[in-house]
């Protein structure tokens, strides 16, 4: 299911607070210009998934259902609406991000 040329994407502010996260620990931990590199990395990746939101399945399990794409350290949980992708979380891959999603409304 392609969405087209110009493929939008849209992260959620609990997304958004993910990724502020990511920055800061990625930065207190190595530099920050090693928390640049990543943050980058998965902004390549979020217009990747906007072009080609299929790349990872989709998690019934999950209310509403979700696909969760692995980067590295983190998981990538969003949905596909109408003309976009919804970025809902960026979650580190150790978290216990089954119960974080089944615990709160994305």
């Amino acid at each position: 299911m392609p969405l087209g040329s110009g493929a939008r994407y849209r992260l959620t502010p609990r997304a958004l607070d993910d990724l502020d996260e990511i920055w800061r620990f990625s930065a207190e931990t190595w530099s920050a210009a090693q928390a640049d590199r990543y943050v980058d990395a998965l902004a390549q990746l979020f217009e990747t998934i906007a072009t080609m939101p299929t790349l990872a399945r989709e998690r019934a399990e999950f209310t509403p259902p979700v696909r969760i794409l692995a980067h590295e350290a983190h998981v990538i949980v969003y949905t596909i609406a109408a003309d976009h992708v919804v970025i809902l979380r960026l979650l580190g891959g150790r978290q216990d991000w089954g119960s974080i999603l089944k615990a709160t409304d994305p």
